[in-house]
């Protein structure tokens, strides 16, 4: 009796190394889309800026892949003036807005540490208004919990090698 034996573990570790990329990046790709479905876009009404054009947040969402894990996010910044008591413009800085609509800001902040007096902040037209802050709009957050079972048959269907 002759047996032949041959090593095919380089081709398995390949197949499922190529299996586990398409997979992540279907998660990757369906995480993406509901977050950009749930993120808000505004509008000259919800904004009451004259002209305004929404949707760069919605534009700015993306995810990568790095060392077999899926990361969703946004790195949009908006520029954010800063007053004195007096209402003197003291600086401006680039904040992170995909952040703040995520978690909240001011009385509404997630964590509860927003600030808890009402600001002044200006729009694109010069107009100045009063805020306490944003709600939170949890985009990222619920495009990830509330599509887990969907993403486990992903895993599980990706890696039917």
């Amino acid at each position: 009796m002759n047996f032949k034996i041959t090593d095919n573990r380089t081709a398995i570790v390949s197949a499922v190394e190529s299996a586990v990329g398409k997979t992540l990046e279907e998660i990757g790709l369906r995480a993406m889309g509901y977050a950009i479905m749930n993120a808000p876009a505004g509008t000259p009404e919800s904004t009451g800026i004259i002209g305004y054009k929404g949707g760069s947040l919605r534009q700015s969402i993306d995810y990568k892949i790095v060392e077999n894990a899926v990361h969703i996010g946004t790195n949009i910044t908006s520029k954010v003036s800063h007053y004195d008591k007096d209402g003197n413009k003291t600086g401006e800085t680039d904040e992170p807005y995909g952040l703040y609509v995520e978690l909240g800001t001011g009385v509404y902040a997630d964590n509860g540490q927003g600030r808890k007096n009402p600001w002044l902040w200006t729009d694109k037209n010069g107009k100045k208004h009063w805020t306490k802050g944003i709600k939170p709009t949890h985009f990222l957050r619920n495009s990830i919990s509330e599509h887990m079972d969907e993403y486990k048959h992903i895993v599980i269907d990706g890696l039917k090698i």
